[in-house]
């Protein structure tokens, strides 16, 4: 569902990112089940809809402003161009963006990589404690034995 107003300076368009659902009354339970299984297809095709329009107006280099609720958009269109200083400034302007883009890319690589690094030997040293804790509590335990015996004999005797 849409709807478009025109003036001599604009185009407002507004779209519902739902469609309609239409029951008879005869079938009832079947027509509630097939218009669910419809009405979450037509969903989705109406929200693609709304996202392909929203990204052809944003792209157009056309003056616009967008309105959007979850239930619908609402998209004025001006018709003029979005005026623009130099296209070599432009160009130059996303050869900046990319190879900061590009940096930022290599730095998370590089952060990941020693993120990784640092999870295997913490993971290391957390099986080398437990090990070490393992190894102390036989170690008590067998201190306690011997000294159970040599209490055991001392007062024996």
């Amino acid at each position: 569902n849409f709807v478009v107003r025109e003036t001599p300076y604009s185009v407002c368009i507004k779209v519902r990112k739902s469609f309609v659902k239409t029951t008879n009354n005869h079938n009832h339970d079947l027509d509630l089940e097939l218009n669910d299984k419809i009405g979450n297809n037509l969903q989705m095709a109406a929200k693609d809809l709304c996202e392909n329009l929203l990204s052809k107006v944003k792209s157009s280099n056309l003056n616009f402003v967008v309105r959007e609720t979850p239930y619908s958009v609402c998209i004025k269109v001006r018709k003029s161009f979005v005026k623009t200083t130099n296209n070599h400034n432009h160009d130059h302007e996303l050869q900046l963006n990319d190879e900061i883009g590009n940096n930022l890319q290599n730095n998370y690589d590089k952060l990941k990589s020693s993120y990784d690094e640092l999870m295997n030997k913490y993971n290391d040293l957390v099986e080398e404690f437990e090990e070490m804790k393992t190894k102390m509590k036989k170690e008590n335990s067998e201190k306690n034995k011997l000294m159970d015996r040599m209490m055991k004999k001392k007062y024996k005797v």
